[in-house]
């Protein structure tokens, strides 16, 4: 009885014209978005602002210049590249100063090195990149 069932269930479909189908991925879309907005707060400084900003020792005179920022491996600021002596640019060199000897400045664009002089930062060995 059984098989008498099955076999007259598939003559009605075969009949009807049914057909069995799989269902097959036409496309995709996204149902529901979940926003998660956080607010994030950071102390430090930027570095297009540190890069090319004026180094004054703390009786506010003109030491030279901020030219590159060196990170340590770890991430973290290790070294101030500084250009001190020469003219627009011509006889001058760069140094390696510790970033951790600056203050901020009073103003934009000024980093404060204390007690340093231009004469005692042209006494240090000159920085060279590796090529």
């Amino acid at each position: 009885m059984n098989s008498t069932i099955k076999l007259l269930a598939a003559s009605a479909l075969i009949l009807t014209g049914a057909t069995v189908a799989t269902a097959q991925t036409v496309g995709e879309t996204v149902l529901g978005v979940e926003v998660n907005v956080a607010k994030v707060v950071t102390e430090g400084y930027s570095a297009n602002k540190l890069i090319g900003a004026n180094v004054h020792n703390d009786q506010e005179k003109s030491v030279g210049y901020v030219h590159d920022l060196i990170l340590a491996p770890s991430g973290e600021l290790s070294l101030a590249i500084v250009e001190v002596g020469g003219f627009l640019g011509l006889g001058s060199k760069w140094v390696a100063v510790p970033a951790d000897m600056f203050e901020p400045g009073h103003k934009d664009n000024i980093v404060i090195l204390p007690k340093a002089t231009a004469e005692e930062l042209k006494k240090i060995p000159a920085f060279k990149y590796k090529s």
